[in-house]
C-alpha cells in the first residue's frame, strides 16, 4: 500500500509503535516526525525540537499537530492497530495509557488521510479514514513458493492435504499451522487440526513440538531473543541474536512462519511475543540481559553509520535507550540519552520495581519532573521511593501532595498519601484525607470501576488493621459494596480479619481466620457429629488463654441464640486431663492463642478436644504489607 501511495505522489507514514509498551505514545509521535522529515515536510531543524531535552512531550505533540496540519493534503497515516498501543493494565500504567490515548485521539482526528487496521472506536472515525480487516486466501498463498523459503515443499503439501477450514483463519494461524506441519509432518498436523483449533492452542502445540526436536532446538531460544526486539529485524540483526540461518529449515520456519517480512526486515507478531513472555522467553535472566545488550550494541552501530541528518537516527537512538534499560548494566543505563521525560519515568519504574534501587529511582523521577514539572507520575514516584526508604519526609509529603494536585482523579496517588499518613500516626489528617477522597470519587458508588475499591480501600484498610485502628478500618471497609467484596479474595480476607479483631477487642475471639465469620457458629468444625454410637450433645469453641506445666486455661463460649452475643467463660484443666481429652496435640506442645473445640457426646463427662492447626492463624488471602509499616520507627532507632 505504501508503494502505491508513493507512486500516486502521496506521503505514506507508517505509525507502528511498540505494542502495549509504556512509551508507545511518544514512540508514535517519533514515527510521525520521522515520516514527515523523510518525505520532506519538515526540516532537520524541526526534528531537533523532538530531540530537545527542554521541551515537554505536550510541547512536542503540539508542534507535530502544527506540522501535520501544514502538510495534511499530502500525508496518509498508516496506523497499525492503535488499540494495541495502550500500555498493559498495571497499578501504575494510567499515566502511560493517558499519553497513548492522547496521541491516538490526535492521529485519528488529524486533518489528513489515514488507513487504520484493527478495531477503532466508531466515535472517532472520520470520512478520511479506512478500516482494514486482515483476511487470508490460504491455499493459493501456501502454493506461493517464494513466500515460504526452504519450507515451500511443506507449504504445498499442506495446501494439497485437504486440511479443513483454513479460508476463515488469519494469516498468523496459517503460518503457525505450516510451522507445526514442518515440525511433526503434514499428516500429523492435519489430523491434529481436525475442524480447526484456537490460535492459543495452535501456539501451545507448536511449542510442544519444537521442544526437544533435534533439527529445531535453536528455534525456541531464538524466538525468545527476537521477542525482546520492538522493531523489524534484518538478517544482520537476526545473526546477532543467534537465529538459525535463513537457508536452513529452522531458519525458514522462524522467518516465514513465526515472523513475517516487511520492507525493513522481519517482524514477530505481538501474540507470539506474548507466547514467549508466558514461557519466560526460553531464556535465563542473564541470557535476556545479554540479548538486550546485543540489540543495544547493534542499534548503536546502525545510528553511528547514519548521516547526522537521517531521521531514522531518532528511532534507533530511542530503541538503543530502551534496550540499555534492560541490560542490567547500571553504567550503560546512566549513559543512555532520553528524548522524553516518559523514558525517565520508565527507567525509574524499572529501578524501583525490578532492581529495588529506591534511592536511584527517586533521583531519576526527580530528573523527570524537573524536565516536565506537570508530570504527576514522576512527582508521586519520587515521593513513594523515598517513602519506602523512610527518608526526606518533607520532600515525600511535598511530592505526594503535588501529584494529587496535578492528577486528583488518580486513585493510587490518594491511596499512597493516606497510607503515608497512617504510617506516620497522623490520625486526624488521615481521616480528613479519607473524607476528601470519598468526595473526589463520589464513593460509595456501586457503578464505579471495582479497581477503585481494590487500589484504595484494600491497602488503606490493610494498614489500618495492622496498626489496630479498628474503628476507621471498619469505616473504610463498610464503604465497599458487597458485590465487589464477593469478587475480591483480598477484600474478603480484610473483612475476616476485621471481624476477628473486633471480636478480640470484645473478648469474643473463639475461631481461627480460616473460618468465615458467617459460618463460625455452624459447628463443630473439627469434632465429628458422632463418636462411635454416641451423638454429639453440645460443643464449645475456644482459645488457649494460658499454658503452664500444671494447667491449661481455655477461654470458651456457648453458641449464641439468634441476634445475641455469645456467653463467654473460662475452663481450667490439669495438663494430664487436657492430654487425655486432646486428639491432636499435648499440653506441652500447646501455644497460647491457638484455637480449640470442645465436644461432649451422650453419657460422657469429659469432652473430646480438637486443636486447630497453628498455621490457621494466618490468612493466605490477606494482602501483604508493603512498604514496611515500621520503617520510620526503624530509621529513628525506636525498633530494630
Amino acid at each position: 500500500m505504501a508503494i502505491t501511495l508513493r507512486d500516486k505522489g502521496q506521503s505514506p507514514i507508517l505509525v507502528q509503535p511498540p505494542a502495549r509498551a509504556a512509551d508507545a505514545g511518544v514512540m508514535a509521535m517519533v514515527e510521525v516526525a520521522v515520516g514527515l522529515h523523510s518525505h520532506g515536510h519538515i526540516g532537520t531543524d524541526k526534528l531537533a525540537l523532538i530531540r530537545s531535552d527542554e521541551k515537554s512531550w505536550l510541547d512536542k505533540l503540539e508542534a507535530l499537530k502544527s506540522w501535520l496540519e501544514d502538510s495534511a493534503e499530502g500525508v496518509v497515516l498508516l496506523c497499525d492497530e492503535p488499540e494495541h498501543w495502550h500500555s498493559s493494565a498495571e497499578e501504575d500504567t494510567d499515566h502511560f495509557r493517558q499519553q497513548a490515548s492522547a496521541v491516538i485521539d490526535w492521529l485519528l482526528r488529524a486533518p489528513c488521510h489515514r488507513v487504520v487496521t484493527g478495531a477503532v472506536e466508531s466515535g472517532i472515525r472520520s470520512h478520511r479514514s479506512w478500516h482494514l480487516k486482515a483476511a487470508s486466501n490460504a491455499r493459493d498463498w501456501l502454493h506461493e513458493s517464494s513466500d515460504w523459503g526452504a519450507l515451500a515443499d511443506t507449504a504445498q503439501a499442506l495446501a494439497r492435504s485437504g486440511v479443513r477450514n483454513l479460508e476463515s483463519r488469519s494469516p498468523l494461524e496459517v503460518r503457525l499451522l505450516l510451522a507445526l506441519a514442518e515440525a511433526i509432518t503434514v499428516d500429523a498436523a492435519v489430523r491434529w487440526w481436525g475442524q480447526g483449533k484456537p490460535r492459543r492452542e495452535l501456539s501451545r502445540k507448536l511449542v510442544e513440538a519444537l521442544q526437544g526436536h533435534p533439527a529445531m532446538d535453536a528455534v525456541l531460544p531464538a524466538w525468545g531473543r527476537i521477542s525482546l526486539s520492538r522493531r523489524p529485524l534484518g538478517n544482520a540483526e537476526l545473526d546477532v541474536l543467534d537465529a538459525p540461518k535463513a537457508a536452513s529449515r529452522a531458519g525458514a520456519l522462524l522467518r516465514y512462519c513465526l515472523m513475517y517480512p516487511e520492507a525493513q526486515g522481519y517482524r514477530l507478531h505481538e501474540l507470539l511475543k506474548a507466547d514467549a513472555r508466558d514461557n519466560a522467553y526460553w531464556l535465563s535472566a542473564r541470557e535476556r540481559h545479554s540479548a538486550h545488550r546485543q540489540l543495544y550494541d547493534r542499534y548503536c552501530q546502525r545510528f553511528e553509520q547514519r548521516n547526522a541528518d537521517d531521521a531514522m537516527l531518532l528511532i534507533e537512538e530511542c530503541e538503543a535507550f530502551h534496550h540499555a534499560m534492560h541490560t542490567n548494566d547500571v553504567a550503560l543505563m546512566q549513559r543512555a540519552r532520553p528524548y522524553f521525560a516518559t523514558q525517565l519515568d520508565i527507567v525509574g519504574r524499572l529501578l524501583s520495581r525490578e532492581r529495588r534501587e529506591y534511592r536511584r529511582a527517586a533521583e531519576v523521577f526527580q530528573r523527570a519532573h524537573r524536565w516536565e514539572p506537570h508530570d504527576a507520575y514522576a512527582h508521586h514516584y519520587q515521593a513513594y521511593n523515598l517513602d519506602i526508604l523512610a527518608e526526606q519526609s518533607v520532600t515525600v509529603e511535598a511530592h505526594y501532595r503535588r501529584a494529587i494536585e496535578l492528577e486528583p482523579d488518580n486513585v493510587w496517588w490518594h491511596s499512597r498519601w493516606i497510607s503515608y499518613l497512617i504510617t506516620r500516626g497522623r490520625a486526624q489528617q488521615t481521616h480528613n484525607a479519607w473524607l476528601e477522597v470519598l468526595d473526589q470519587f463520589g464513593l460509595p458508588d456501586v457503578d464505579i470501576t471495582p479497581s477503585v475499591y481494590k487500589h484504595l480501600h484494600t491497602w488503606i484498610g490493610r494498614l489500618l488493621l495492622h496498626r489496630g485502628q479498628l474503628d476507621m478500618a471498619d469505616e473504610v471497609l463498610q464503604g465497599i459494596p458487597d458485590s465487589i467484596i464477593q469478587s475480591e479474595p483480598g477484600l474478603q480476607a480484610l473483612k475476616r480479619r476485621l471481624t476477628a479483631l473486633l471480636q478480640a477487642r470484645r473478648g469474643e475471639a473463639f475461631f481461627p481466620f480460616s473460618i468465615a465469620p458467617d459460618t463460625q457458629w455452624n459447628g463443630p468444625h473439627l469434632a465429628p457429629s458422632r463418636q462411635g454410637e454416641r451423638p454429639l450433645d453440645h460443643w464449645l469453641p475456644g482459645r488457649v488463654d494460658a499454658v503452664s506445666e500444671d494447667e491449661v486455661v481455655l477461654h470458651v463460649a456457648e453458641p449464641p441464640r439468634q441476634d445475641e452475643r455469645p456467653q463467654a467463660g473460662t475452663i481450667e484443666m490439669a495438663t494430664h486431663q487436657f492430654n487425655a481429652c486432646s486428639e491432636d496435640t499435648t499440653a506441652e506442645r500447646l501455644q497460647a492463642g491457638q484455637f480449640v473445640e470442645l465436644a461432649w457426646y451422650a453419657d460422657q463427662e469429659m469432652p473430646l478436644i480438637r486443636v486447630h492447626p497453628a498455621h490457621e492463624l494466618h490468612d493466605p488471602d490477606l494482602p501483604p504489607l508493603f512498604p514496611d509499616p515500621a520503617r520510620y520507627l526503624r530509621r529513628s532507632g525506636w525498633v530494630t
